[in-house]
């Protein structure tokens, strides 16, 4: 069997032939350690000016990792390229075959000799296993020639590699020279807690090592003839060796775990650690002094390794290995918004697909040093002192349960940062970046120094789609709503993406009021909490929006006749969890309400109740202040004569004093008070007036200019004026009180108490609560601040301002000629409601089925209209259908909960679809692209899926049925396709 391998040279000879060249121009010359007193200088023949012979393999990192040198180089036609060092895979095990990487689509030569023995194109990540051929008997050198391409014209490097004696080294293994505790981290890397050693391939069958008295029995298997070149062997330990230093012991904290090397033995790992062998040999409950290479020796306690290392995967190809990282990738990408194609990437680069002695070991992926849970695995690597010399020092890198806590871990590390920059690594974060690539770019000279580090990861996501694992992007949103279905799953991700998991029901929080926090950008999935709690992932089908608006004051609850409820009324799984005849006349405290000001959320007593109708407050009534004028009146915490009613205070302690008065009985004949803030309790309202007056409620219009509004009746006893009816003139104003012989009337306007009028100043002004949505067809009207020609009524607007908006009514006139409106959530006027008559409102959905229509501010051809966009930009796509021309020959459509515009009903067509996410290749001709689901009344055809073959696609939505697909590419919607093309 023959093992190919690397020619050996220093590594600082390597960087300093490298800087030579840099700065003369000239070829490069290395001295061949051969033995320890000759050197031969070997000339290398290169068509590359100033292109320097790579370091040997045994004191350079491995193809994979992230330290890898590139140069530059300019050929005859004076063509910019960047060129990867070409490095084979140390201890390849096979019959005249040969691996490595270099660069990316380049073609490899090896030759014996003047003969080729072998030639391959690398793949797109630079990957090359090459069979060998007739191979000479007795060769020992190997030239590998690496050309741009096939056509074999640019050289870009060429290494000679020596082939070792198979016999000698199979007759009893050593310890893989590759491993991080035999080649040396490359000095360039900056000084980070990711800073590892090289990967290395599988170990085989273990050597023994014993004590130095038994030393002679090991065949020694390094002694060859001073002509043969012999792999480089790390540095053995030895008594003269110095202990472990006090910096090494304070980076690490907790268990040690020391991976045995070739020469080591129980007393050299003892005096290294400063211990014994007999607390070695308890710690790791060793019977003999025989101890074997790779074995795991704990030096400052009890060995608990068997019981810390869970990960007992092994993978026959490097596929296998990044297909099994993606199930953790694209889960925890998502939880921290990183990419998972770049963490699977970072992981394979760094640890040779899972091949490293800290990988394999350490289930450490991205070379994190410290300890994880107390426990660290000890490496030996080198350092270069500031005079160029090579010092061994113990690396203690943090060993892991499994690949998933290492993964957490690096996650972690990159939305955290390092200790004196919490942002170090923003620029990998999804929602700093438009892809995966400016995360690699950003990593570049920030992770890792190697100036092509971000094109070694991308050629790996390339070659292997990793995008596949890193979902939909999210963006983060917060708002509450309510779990309005039973048919979705929750799920540990979008449903449909690769590793979503089922979690539970979303029918186990019907009803519930949750908050969501993340959506996709598409808006088509949510994550949601609830009670604090977070669940995972919904479909956004399932929930219904629930908008309030927080709010603090209080007022008594005055009305029986009212639930309250978990939710506000009629909401999607609201609960009924009581009746406000329980809390008659108690104050409540309202802590929210509906944003359209009819539920609000209470308190009584400090506990929430749950949502109650505002009319149980007599919400009509507003707050104002007033000042008690007589005693004698008890003040008592329900209305006088109220069950379970006692006295609580007298209004002599307040006479002469301004309160405010938050609530009324229903009966009008009593008032809940506050003084300074504090609530008070109920008191007769007869205690504020020097006259006579009833209690009334009803909606009224200042229909005259020449009349005051004075704090108590015109000509009452101490009666001040306060401000002019010409004010408020074509108001609309609260009535609340009248005198007894209905000369007088108190007002408020706009929740404001404004005081007393001369009923003459008045005009009643009746209105019906209502709540539709139509869209304003028809521009000849006005909208005015009262119902047209009412008293004191101005023009706010011309419809034609509003013309094709939807607008939702709020109330109505008595005679129900006059609306009055709100657009896009603003209170408007009112508009006669005529202007509505060439619409109808509706609500389905349909898909936008037809090619090149308009979609325009108006029914086409309506005088005004304006076109907007065509339906090309959302062929396939699925709409909200909430208004008609009254012929049915327009429609007006919304998208997400945003109106689009009017359409011409032949561009749309019944749809019935399901969302879904998740990526696919177009393997098929011969099947058309079409803009609804093929056989759907009104699909067109748009394109042939030849013209996409073998490109991976998007698929955002499903028919029903199964059959068909919507797809998209880098974005942009193409069209729906049979799934038996994917």
């Amino acid at each position: 069997m023959k093992i190919v391998q690397r020619k050996y040279t220093r590594a600082y000879v390597a960087l300093s032939g490298l800087a030579a060249s840099l700065l003369a121009g000239n070829n490069i010359a290395f001295a061949d350690e051969t033995d320890a007193t000759t050197a031969g200088v070997a000339p290398i023949e290169t068509t590359i000016p100033a292109f320097p012979v790579q370091p040997s393999a045994d004191l350079m990192p491995t193809a994979d990792s992230a330290q890898e040198e590139t140069a530059a180089y300019t050929d005859a036609s004076k063509e910019s390229i960047v060129v990867t060092a070409t490095v084979l895979d140390a201890g390849i095990y096979g019959t005249n075959q040969i691996s490595g990487t270099t660069q990316p689509n380049a073609y490899v030569v090896v030759c014996a000799g003047e003969s080729k023995v072998g030639e391959q194109t690398a793949d797109e990540a630079g990957i090359f296993t090459l069979a060998l051929a007739n191979v000479p008997e007795g060769t020992t050198v190997l030239q590998v020639k690496v050309y741009k391409d096939a056509t074999q014209t640019f050289l870009l490097t060429e290494s000679e590699w020596q082939v070792p004696v198979a016999e000698a080294v199979e007759a009893v293994p050593t310890v893989d020279e590759e491993g991080p505790q035999a080649s040396p981290t490359d000095p360039t890397l900056p000084i980070l807690e990711n800073d590892v050693a090289s990967p290395t391939v599988e170990e085989k069958q273990p050597e023994l090592v014993t004590e130095d008295n038994q030393a002679e029995q090991i065949p020694d298997t390094e002694k060859e003839s001073s002509d043969t070149e012999q792999p480089v062997q790390a540095p053995l330990m030895t008594s003269a060796t110095p202990s472990v230093t006090l910096a090494a012991v304070t980076e690490a904290k907790g268990t040690w775990y020391y991976y045995v090397q070739s020469g080591d033995t129980l007393q050299k790992i003892a005096t290294h650690y400063n211990t014994d062998v007999a607390s070695l040999t308890r710690w790791n409950n060793l019977t003999s002094t025989l101890i074997n290479i790779g074995q795991l020796l704990s030096v400052n306690g009890t060995n608990a390794y068997a019981e810390i290392d869970k990960e007992t995967r092994a993978f026959a190809t490097k596929a296998e290995f990044v297909n099994y990282l993606g199930q953790y990738a694209t889960e925890i990408g998502n939880d921290y918004n990183l990419y998972a194609s770049v963490m699977i990437a970072q992981a394979s680069l760094e640890t040779a697909y899972g091949t490293s002695k800290l990988g394999t070991v350490g289930n450490n992926l991205f070379g994190i040093k410290g300890s994880y849970a107390g426990n660290s695995i000890v490496m030996r690597t080198w350092e270069e002192e500031s005079d160029g010399s090579i010092i061994w020092i113990d690396a203690f890198f943090r060993l892991y349960p499994s690949y998933y806590e290492s993964m957490i871990d690096y996650a972690e590390k990159l939305r955290n940062g390092v200790s004196w920059d919490a942002n170090y690594y923003k620029g990998t974060w999804k929602e700093n970046t438009t892809s995966y690539q400016d995360a690699t770019l950003y990593l570049t000279g920030r992770y890792a120094t190697d100036s092509s580090y971000y094109v070694k990861l991308n050629a790996i996501i390339s070659a292997y789609d990793l995008t596949k694992f890193d979902g939909p992007k999210t963006v983060a949103v917060n708002y509450n709503a309510i779990v309005s279905s039973t048919n979705f799953s929750i799920d540990s991700l979008p449903w449909g993406t690769i590793g979503y998991k089922y979690l539970e029901p979303c029918s186990n929080y019907y009803g519930k009021e949750i908050v969501v926090t993340k959506q996709t950008v598409d808006g088509q999935f949510a994550f949601i909490s609830c009670a604090g709690k977070e669940l995972g992932w919904v479909d956004m089908d399932a929930l219904k929006t629930f908008s309030t608006v927080k709010a603090s004051y209080t007022l008594p609850i005055m009305n029986s006749g009212y639930s309250i409820d978990s939710l506000p009324w009629g909401e999607p799984g609201y609960v009924h969890v009581g009746d406000t005849a329980s809390y008659y006349g108690k104050l409540a405290k309202v802590v929210r309400e509906t944003a359209n000001g009819i539920y609000a959320e209470i308190s009584v007593d400090g506990v929430k109740l749950g949502w109650i109708d505002k009319r149980a407050f007599n919400a009509a009534f507003p707050s104002y202040n007033a000042v008690v004028r007589k005693g004698n009146y008890s003040i008592d915490n329900l209305p006088w004569g109220a069950s379970g009613y006692r006295m609580l205070d007298t209004s002599s302690s307040y006479v002469g004093k301004t309160v405010t008065v938050i609530g009324k009985s229903a009966d009008g004949a009593y008032l809940c008070l506050a003084y300074t803030g504090l609530p008070l309790g109920w008191v007769d309202y007869r205690a504020f007036e020097s006259f006579d007056a009833t209690v009334v409620s009803y909606t009224a219009i200042v229909s005259d200019t020449n009349f005051s509004i004075d704090s108590q009746p015109w000509g009452e006893a101490g009666y001040v004026y306060l401000d002019a009816s010409s004010n408020y003139y074509g108001k609309e104003v609260l009535v609340t009180r009248k005198t007894a012989n209905g000369a007088y009337a108190y007002i408020s306007f706009a929740g404001k108490p404004l005081g007393w009028i001369d009923i003459r100043g008045l005009q009643n002004f009746s209105t019906v609560a209502v709540n539709y949505s139509l869209p304003i067809m028809n521009g000849v009207y006005s909208i005015d601040s009262l119902p047209w020609g009412e008293p004191g009524y101005t023009k706010i607007a011309d419809a034609a301002a509003y013309f094709g908006k939807l607008a939702t009514v709020l109330r109505e006139s008595l005679n129900g000629a006059y609306a009055e409106v709100a657009i896009d959530g603003q209170r408007i006027g009112w508009i006669d409601k005529r202007a509505f008559n060439n619409a109808r409102q509706v609500s389905y959905y349909a898909g936008v089925s037809g090619q090149n229509y308009s979609i325009d501010s108006l029914p086409w051809g309506t005088a005004g209209y304006q076109y907007l966009e065509s339906t090309n930009n959302y062929l396939g796509s699925l709409v909200k259908v909430v208004a008609e021309s009254i012929d049915g020959n327009y429609k007006l459509i919304q998208l997400n909960g945003r109106n689009l515009g009017w359409v011409d009903s032949r561009a749309l067509a019944a749809l019935n679809t399901k969302a879904v996410n998740y990526t696919a290749t177009i393997r098929s001709v011969g099947f058309s692209i079409d803009s609804l689901p093929w056989g759907t009344p009104g699909f067109t055809m748009l394109g042939l899926t030849s013209s996409y073959l073998n490109t991976t696609v998007q698929v955002i939505q499903e028919s029903v049925d199964g059959y068909y697909a919507l797809v998209t590419l880098n974005g942009k919607t193409l069209g729906w396709v049979d799934k038996r093309c994917l």
